[in-house]
């Protein structure tokens, strides 16, 4: 776990959140959402453009520096994603109770992250083709999943899932899916874990006989 996460888990947990939730009061039962109209384009439509568009730019020779392919990332696929829906979904309701701050810094370092984690995995790019299934959409309209295959010859497709949400007219990725490992449900693990830790420690602490 990186300083900076440590650090937000350190002051969440030092703030009172292992006290009982106050309850809100239950709302009223909403009336069913229509499909909302996305004028620009379809979410499986502004998948395909960017992954294309990756895939031109890592096909280039000489191959592109790792300092070029993240500076590609920040400008190109950093805006396809809601990193602040991502964080909150990873962190429950525990985000809830953070400040502006701590949320800004925890969706931060989600990016951060997940952006190591991209940059390092396209080093092995070595010119799969891709392949999208037909999308699927939630009952309200309101997600959409699409599926993607990088075809390995040789070998089974690897599957990435998305789940998009509509946003200013267009769709942003709330989630996605490797070969059925979530991103968000591996970043709420993640913070179980340091919340976990954090708590042994503060229990230690609390315990140690003082002579």
């Amino acid at each position: 776990m990186k300083k900076i996460l440590c650090t937000l888990l350190f002051l969440i947990s030092s703030a009172g959140l292992y006290a009982a939730p106050t309850l809100a009061p239950s709302p009223t039962q909403a009336a069913p959402l229509s499909k909302p109209d996305i004028s620009e384009r379809s979410p499986q439509e502004r998948l395909r453009i960017a992954v294309e568009s990756l895939i031109a730019f890592m096909n280039q020779e000489p191959i592109p520096a790792t300092s070029a392919v993240a500076r590609y990332l920040d400008e190109n696929v950093v805006p396809l994603f809601d990193f602040e829906t991502m964080a909150r979904t990873s962190g429950g309701r525990y985000f809830n109770r953070l400040s502006p701050q701590q949320q800004a810094a925890m969706s931060d370092e989600i990016k951060r992250v997940f952006l190591t984690r991209l940059t390092l995995g396209l080093a092995g790019y070595e010119g799969q083709r891709v392949r999208f299934l037909r999308p699927r959409f939630s009952p309200d309209g309101r997600e959409a999943m699409i599926s993607m295959l990088i075809l390995n010859p040789g070998h089974y497709p690897a599957r990435i899932d998305f789940r998009l949400a509509p946003q200013n007219n267009d769709w942003r990725i709330i989630d996605l899916a490797a070969n059925g490992t979530s991103a968000v449900v591996y970043y709420r693990q993640m913070l179980a874990q340091e919340m976990a830790r954090l708590s042994y420690q503060r229990r230690r602490a609390y315990q140690r006989p003082r002579w």
